[in-house]
């Protein structure tokens, strides 16, 4: 139990970091163009960005993929 809390938190941390590194700018497009695109309402991909919930491993998927970076660690 206390390892999916660790890398839920990981994961939004490791989606915050990335977001944090473009331009003010094009940081909240980013977000909602990578929400869009995840088929999610932006509350549920700032859930995910928080750490409060889990980022299912599609929506990794999809989200390096808009993103063009690897973003996540995988094992």
């Amino acid at each position: 139990m206390e390892e999916k809390k660790k890398k839920k938190t990981m994961d939004g941390m490791a989606l915050r970091t990335y977001l944090r590194s473009l331009p003010v700018c094009e940081s909240s497009e980013m977000a909602k163009r990578l929400a869009d695109e995840c088929k999610v309402p932006i509350y549920t991909f700032n859930n995910w960005r928080s750490g409060w919930v889990r980022i299912p491993e599609l929506a990794k998927d999809k989200i390096e993929e808009v993103a063009g970076v690897k973003i996540f660690e995988r094992e």
